[in-house]
């Protein structure tokens, strides 16, 4: 099954080309195929030329909410599992392959991984803050287009919106932190 990696020019920031650093690594040492893919709305020169040095596929988008931008690139994508990693995620080989093997055996609809262990209290203080959202999502893309992909109206909110809906449809959300 073919992995699509996605991931925003906007909601990653500063940390994209660390990021992308870091994701090609991981991608290149799995054996199954995979994708990554970068939204843009920004119209910054330097990214075509920073996403050809990664292997990435630049995707223009409109200057629309993430939730639209989102479903854009998953829209242009061959991904049987698609993966929005968050900005400060420090995800490990083991955990990629554990969740795609489980997406893949149907064992799992969805994967939610924390780069810090956050309380309820936390992620409350943070969505009504406006962060940026801490968790890297990994779902099935029959999973993702079962409940209809992201809210294009959301911004912020549309990662933890579509975790929502995922478990108001019942999804097999595995959850781990590091």
């Amino acid at each position: 099954m073919t992995l699509s990696l996605i991931l925003d020019v906007r909601m990653t920031g500063h940390r994209l080309p660390r990021q992308l650093h870091a994701l090609q690594r991981l991608a290149r040492s799995r054996p199954e195929p995979f994708e990554l893919l970068v939204a843009d709305d920004t119209g910054d020169a330097r990214l075509p030329r920073l996403a050809e040095r990664y292997g990435a596929r630049l995707l223009t988008c409109e200057g629309t909410p993430l939730g639209d931008r989102l479903n854009a690139a998953v829209a242009r994508s061959q991904g049987d599992i698609l993966m929005f990693p968050a900005p400060d995620a420090r995800l490990t080989l083991d955990w990629l392959a554990q969740v795609t093997e489980r997406i893949e055996r149907q064992q799992d609809d969805a994967a939610v991984f924390t780069s810090r262990p956050l309380g309820r209290l936390t992620r409350l203080r943070r969505r009504l803050q406006g962060h940026l959202p801490a968790e890297t999502l990994c779902i099935a893309r029959t999973w993702f287009e079962r409940i209809g992909g992201f809210d294009p109206a959301l911004d912020q909110e549309a990662l933890p919106n579509l975790l929502e809906r995922l478990r108001a449809c019942q999804a097999r959300i595995d959850r781990s932190s590091a």
